[in-house]
């Protein structure tokens, strides 16, 4: 069985001594105790388990669901989450629908029986009570310090660089000022007084290329953000307490100067108020397509949703704002009907995939099995190529020179020649499997029943179980105005080429 092992440390510290080691010896001798290949290995170092928006994990899961593991092994439960929700909805939404087990090196798991099921609940529960617990004591050591007139956190936004200070001299911990990234702020607050918005000033910061300390764009939300902190203002708010929401702030001795003027911050604050003003009010829903739906234009994002009003959604690119991308908005309604349509067909027509099945295998799989066995020979002649010219130098028959360039014709050729193998055997071994997934496919459409009794979640629930992916192109005019949708619908069962399906929504 193949297996992918994940590791986890929370902080950079813990990342640079024996965490991840520790973690990698343990898994991968659970793996040769019991015989699984180690087929990948995951890790995030200094990132927290709190949230699933990890490159690793997203990595393991996306491995899972392309069935290239049988079997994903951790030192413990709480390295893949510190959330009870987060870990059921790991096992159950992607690893067990895909026939995935999961081992632990510390903990007597065993997922392939209903005891060992409840057990892995349990195991997450107390790590989330772990968690909660540590995040309580920080919570309170922040709190304590900030009461003693000190940083509880790190000083770390933009105009500012922190000071560790110096326990020998007895120098404190403090902020101090960036001067460059002060005049950036200076700037952005004068804006901001002379009438121009968050979203104004970040197109101005980005057309003049004045950078952002982690490099990259100026966006809306960390505009708005550096907008309203008081810091720039000298006011450094050290603690919030979450239920009266009354404010600490730090010892004015430990904080440095004002960035701007109080009169000029408060200025600034009436300006934003004013455009949030003018805001219309959003309306939060649940759509049929969220996070189903990828841009076809840029051909990264994930499309989400735009929704001024109650009575008009659209799904956005949002690469957009920034200029990345050229895409237009696209009626939810509109896009929503159309995929649903899709599903439909496949549920009252479910011929018309197996026919496309029985093509592939039929008439697809012979010739790539031929096409298979074709750079299988010139593999051969390669490698026998490659150890003729090694023992013609060796007797002294080819040159270095000769032996060279004999050498790097193999080494174009042979590359290119396994990369070709490859595709043709992950094309023969999908079609193999292609009918069962097809059968597969048709019985979850049967079991669930009539399409137009599903609520959203119902329906999105369905979805999910087909493993719907969505992209999505839109074409314009020399106007630039909305003329057509291109859509193609994925399934797990069903190649790329299927279901593709072309619609025009003007």
């Amino acid at each position: 069985m193949k297996a992918a092992c994940y590791y986890r440390v929370s902080t950079d510290e813990q990342a640079k001594k024996m965490g991840p080691d520790m973690q990698r010896t343990r898994c991968r001798a659970l793996c040769e105790a019991r015989g699984w290949e180690v087929a990948e290995e995951f890790e995030d170092l200094g990132l927290t388990g709190r949230n699933m928006d990890r490159p690793g994990l997203q990595g393991l899961l996306r491995a899972a669901a392309d069935g290239q593991i049988g079997v994903v092994v951790v030192y413990r439960l709480d390295r893949l989450a510190r959330k009870s929700r987060h870990l059921q909805e790991i096992w159950e939404d992607h690893l067990a629908k895909h026939g995935v087990e999961l081992a632990s090196t510390t903990e007597s798991i065993d997922t392939s029986n209903p005891m060992g099921r409840a057990m892995m609940g349990m195991v997450g529960i107390m790590a989330q009570l772990e968690s909660e617990m540590i995040q309580e004591r920080t919570s309170d050591g922040r709190r304590e310090k900030a009461q003693q007139g000190g940083f509880g956190l790190a000083v770390r936004s933009f105009g500012f660089r922190w000071d560790r200070g110096d326990k020998e001299t007895g120098r404190p911990k403090r902020p101090v000022i960036v001067e460059a990234e002060a005049e950036v702020v200076r700037t952005i607050f004068d804006m901001a007084v002379g009438g121009h918005s968050a979203e104004g000033i970040c197109k101005a910061l980005n057309r003049q290329d004045i950078p952002r300390r982690q490099g990259g764009k100026w966006r809306n939300p960390e505009m708005q953000g550096l907008l309203a902190n008081p810091a720039y203002m000298g006011r450094f708010v050290t603690w919030r307490d979450p239920e009266t929401g009354e404010e600490t702030l730090a010892d004015p001795e430990l904080c440095p100067p004002p960035i701007v003027d109080a009169a000029v911050w408060q200025a600034a604050q009436a300006v934003t108020r004013a455009y949030r003003g003018h805001r219309r009010p959003w309306v939060k829903r649940t759509f049929l397509l969220s996070g189903f739906c990828t841009c076809g234009n840029c051909g990264e994002r994930t499309l989400t949703i735009r929704q001024p009003d109650e009575k008009h959604a659209y799904y956005a690119c949002n690469g957009v704002p920034q200029g990345e991308c050229d895409a237009k908005h696209i009626p939810a309604a509109a896009l929503d009907a159309q995929v649903w349509g899709f599903i439909r067909r496949l549920q009252d027509d479910p011929e018309m995939v197996k026919a496309y099945a029985r093509q592939t295998t039929e008439d697809l799989l012979p010739k790539w099995e031929r096409e298979l066995v074709r750079v299988g020979e010139q593999l051969k002649r390669w490698r026998n190529r490659e150890r003729t010219a090694r023992e013609k130098l060796e007797t002294g028959i080819y040159t270095d020179e000769a032996y060279a360039k004999t050498m790097a014709e193999y080494d174009l050729h042979w590359g290119d020649l396994q990369a070709e193998a490859a595709a043709l055997e992950e094309k023969i071994t999908h079609a193999r499997q292609e009918r069962a997934d097809v059968d597969w496919q048709a019985e979850v459409l049967r079991r669930a029943g009539s399409l137009d009794a599903l609520d959203q979640d119902g329906k999105r629930r369905l979805l999910s179980a087909l493993g719907v992916a969505v992209t999505v192109w839109t074409v314009k005019d020399e106007r630039g105005k909305l003329v057509d949708v291109r859509v193609k619908l994925e399934t797990y069962a069903v190649p790329v080429s299927a279901l593709a399906s072309a619609g025009t929504m003007s």
